[in-house]
């Protein structure tokens, strides 16, 4: 059972910033650093920097350590969940907010290719079917097993071989399988498909929360789902633009970040919110 949180820590939910490219990222730490200080909690919910990469990694690991540095001394409490391009880099999978009404993975558990539209699908696929049947089935059913396998599944892009194909920069990039038609349909079919995929997540690992929070496809929006509110943060990159997710006294908001000559900034206007009282009702009906 989750209940409605009497006081709420105010908090931005921040995802795919890719930090280590020199394009379709977010423009600097800088900038994230300066849209995230006002809230005391900051989740960044995967793919925050190019940790595995060969030629970004360097590049990557330090524009993550500036922006945890200024996150840090600006009193945040930063919280940063492994996606699929920083699976080694950080331990944490998953996060349930607001005693279990929100719940935060990055999204790359949902299917077993990771990436369907990687070049390193198949080779994902493999590594998450041999991670599975190494695993006792009752912990291979639960959230923490899934979360476990996807995250050994998605080290096989970069454990690279000699004779393997270094990945493009940036690995897994939208932007060049919106060029390529099989790889296109895979990422449209994906995006179609997520909703419903993290619905049937939740209800076979028993997870409750009536709002959950994605990244990964870089496809921002809400979809409602049954008693579900699922919302995604979109990516700092192509094809779309970046939202956070905020919570706050009022509730949980989904709100466009955008970019001007003064940073990145908040819309003013919500492109979707719900109240306490509306969500903790979806959780009671649950």
């Amino acid at each position: 059972m989750v209940f409605a949180p009497t006081m709420v820590v105010s908090t931005i939910i921040l995802s795919d910033l890719h930090l280590g490219r020199t394009t379709r990222a977010a423009v600097s730490p800088e900038s994230i650093a300066s849209l995230c200080a006002p809230f005391d909690r900051v989740v960044l919910n995967g793919d925050v920097y190019e940790a595995h990469h060969p030629a970004l990694k360097e590049r990557g690991t330090e524009a993550w350590l500036n922006l945890q540095d200024q996150l840090v001394a600006a009193g945040c409490d930063l919280i940063p969940i492994a996606g699929n391009h920083d699976a080694k880099a950080f331990d944490r999978r998953d996060l349930f907010l607001e005693e279990g009404l929100v719940w935060v993975t990055h999204g790359d558990v949902l299917d077993e290719r990771i990436a369907p539209w990687s070049l390193s699908a198949k080779r994902m696929a493999m590594a998450w079917e041999k991670a599975a049947s190494q695993m006792p089935i009752h912990q291979r059913l639960s959230r923490e097993g899934q979360l476990e396998i996807a995250r050994l599944a998605g080290f096989a892009e970069w454990d690279l071989g000699p004779k393997d194909r270094v990945p493009p920069a940036g690995g897994t990039s939208l932007r060049k399988a919106m060029r390529d038609p099989g790889r296109l349909i895979s990422v449209l079919r994906y995006w179609k498909e997520c909703p419903d995929r993290a619905l049937r997540f939740a209800h076979t690992t028993g997870v409750k929360a009536p709002i959950v929070v994605l990244g990964h496809s870089h496809n921002a929006g809400r979809w409602r789902r049954e008693d579900r509110t699922i919302l995604n943060t979109g990516a700092f990159g192509f094809p779309g633009r970046p939202y956070a997710v905020v919570l706050d006294d009022q509730g949980v908001a989904l709100r466009a970040v955008e970019l001007s000559e003064q940073g990145y900034q908040l819309a003013d206007k919500p492109y979707w919110a719900d109240s306490w009282d509306v969500i903790r009702a979806q959780a009671s009906s649950d």
